[in-house]
């Protein structure tokens, strides 16, 4: 444990020595001309010998292609061109220039017909753009109905409703990775992250990772156990009721799948993405709730939805896109003393969906709402007009009264949810790339201030001293007098990425606050130290999963914003022995997507 604590102590020192006042870019620069190896693999749906149309989208960082460039992508077969149809599913979309404002292609659509000699065995096409016209043409665009076909293994069954393309496409994840879906950058998994389930013995075995392996390996691992493949000897009672009830969906399921996929490329990870969209998609009621929850438009989640819509071009996702964003317009963005009901949380997933049904349909009355969301956040934070008290206020915190927040703290106090604030967070990163004002990155910037104020050291379960953001703080930055956690250990992975992304804007913009650094270092390692608790090798033989995971919903809550978590720390030149000896490889990795 003394080797713990000195790897604490000397994070600490290194990343407060300086930080650099500079950051890389928040998108990925524009690639004009290039190829991908596309690997496209056939459900069970598609017979020995027969042939498949396939339809994928292809995403691109902003600027890389037009509409018209489109001409240009080409889809080839060992060398020989064969036709493709091609379109523009979505261009990039901006609120602010009107010159970026639908110049560049996001996503295109292609579909390709190939003979698939073996059931379930892959092929291999190359996509190619920014050369030569494309010669060959197929004269339409396919539907579901002729793409599609109804899934029948994998814990689903056709009552369920659930359909899936007869044919994936599976992109490089180091393509996957440039923001072009998620909005945010993120690293691809280290080449040994297999995609495979881990042995838990040997995860278990090692208490600490160099640089976020650890995390990264408990996304994958937790994948198998979310969608009941962790190990056959999990009794029934101890899988995860996904189908019948509503928790497991809280923070988007499926969207933290298609996250999981984009850094992996792995293939697991993207079929059940897509099921769990399309069987999430069956499910949204007329007003854009979750059947499984209704009433409640905290399960009301587009993000998964998009994903699906844009990596197979199915327009099936369309209209739920639309409804569950609807479900969120009731739900007050601007706070006042006199709300009854007022979260980050609720705003967070208010403006996550009005952006994601902007981004793909571009109505200017979701743009007017986005901005709208974003200029209140803006008030909010600066105090609401003087209704937050400013004495000893710490900065960056969108503080409410308790009676506003379930009653997590006293009534009448201020105060503010870390977690939540991560969420709110994440929300306004998906803003930033349709903005990119100085206004958006100081609000996200400025939160970093009170999630550090949020950190308490506790002597815990670990035998060392570790940080960890307070549940909920007062709005100066101490304790409430009711009881309530001290330690949140449980969301030290969402809070960690929150930090570094409130320093990655201060190193972009400035200015910068040279204690954020350290402070990551501090709460991710807590994040790195609980990991092993929650790991059970011997579980199976009681019928427990050995990767544990409790609630259902922590998966999503730990995973889904935390994607970019490495990419902000090496895009903030953070260069410390957090990284241990993989920084020369991160950096290897950024130099490969430029």
């Amino acid at each position: 444990m003394r080797g713990i604590v000195a790897l604490i102590l000397t994070l600490t020192a290194a990343l407060s020595a300086g930080p650099a006042l500079s950051a890389e870019s928040f998108l990925a620069p524009a690639v004009t001309q290039g190829s991908l190896e596309v690997t496209l693999i056939p459900s069970a749906s598609v017979a020995a010998g027969a042939s498949a149309v396939v339809s994928f989208g292809v995403p691109f960082p902003r600027g890389s292609i037009s509409e018209e460039g489109l001409s240009s992508l080409k889809v080839s077969a060992n060398g020989i061109e064969i036709p493709a149809f091609v379109s523009q599913l979505t261009p990039w979309r901006h609120r602010r220039s009107p010159a970026l404002n639908g110049a560049s292609v996001r996503i295109a659509l292609v579909q390709v017909e190939r003979p698939f000699a073996t059931v379930g065995a892959p092929i291999a096409v190359s996509v190619s753009w920014g050369g030569a016209p494309r010669t060959l043409n197929r004269p339409q665009r396919l539907t579901r109905a002729e793409t599609w076909s109804p899934v029948n293994d994998g814990g689903f069954t056709v009552a369920d409703n659930v359909f899936e393309p007869r044919v994936y496409a599976v992109l490089p994840r180091d393509w996957l990775v440039r923001g072009t879906l998620r909005a945010n950058q993120t690293l691809p998994f280290d080449a040994s992250n297999q995609n495979v389930r881990d042995d838990p013995a040997a995860m278990d075995a090692i208490l600490t990772w160099p640089g976020f392996t650890e995390a990264d390996r408990a996304f994958k691992n937790n994948f198998y156990t979310v969608v009941n493949r962790d190990d056959p000897a999990v009794t029934v009672a101890n899988q995860c009721p996904f189908k019948t009830a509503f928790e497991p969906w809280l923070y988007d399921r499926a969207a933290t799948m298609f996250s999981l996929y984009l850094r992996s490329g792995s293939f697991s990870a993207l079929r059940e993405a897509v099921r769990n969209a399309e069987f999430y998609r069956a499910r949204v009621t007329a007003n854009g709730e979750f059947s499984l929850k209704p009433g409640d438009n905290k399960y009301a989640f587009n993000e998964s939805l998009a994903y699906a819509f844009w990596l197979t071009g199915d327009a099936t996702f369309l209209p739920e896109i639309n409804r569950t964003a609807d479900a969120h317009n009731a739900s007050p963005h601007a706070w006042t003393a006199a709300l009854g009901f007022w979260t980050e949380r609720m705003v967070a997933f208010k403006l996550m969906a009005h952006l994601i049904a902007w981004e793909v349909d571009g109505a200017a009355s979701r743009s007017s709402s986005i901005d709208a969301i974003v200029a209140a956040l803006g008030v909010h934070q600066n105090g609401a007009n003087g209704a937050i008290p400013a004495s000893g206020r710490v900065d960056g915190g969108f503080y409410h009264l308790g009676s506003q927040h379930d009653g997590d703290w006293d009534a009448a106090a201020f105060g503010g949810s870390t977690w939540m604030t991560a969420l709110l967070s994440d929300a306004l990163r998906r803003a930033y790339p349709s903005d990119e004002t100085q206004a958006l990155a100081d609000t996200i910037r400025r939160s970093g201030a009170f999630f550090r104020q949020s950190l308490r050291t506790e002597s815990g379960q670990y035998g060392v001293s570790t940080r960890a953001p307070r549940y909920v703080v007062e709005y100066d930055g101490s304790d409430f007098a009711q009881a309530s956690p001290l330690h949140d250990e449980e969301h030290a992975l969402d809070v960690s990425a929150a930090l570094a992304w409130a320093d990655y804007f201060g190193a972009l913009n400035g200015p910068r606050d040279p204690l954020l650094a350290p402070a990551i270092a501090q709460v991710y390692l807590t994040y790195d130290l609980s990991v092993n608790f929650w790991i059970r090798p011997a579980g199976p033989l009681s019928g427990l999963a050995a990767f544990r995971v409790n609630p259902w919903r922590k998966w999503g809550w730990e995973h889904r914003t935390s994607d970019g978590l490495s990419w902000a720390m090496l895009a903030s030149s953070v260069e410390s022995p957090l990284f241990a000896n993989g920084f020369e490889v991160l950096s290897s990795k950024r130099t490969v997507l430029k």
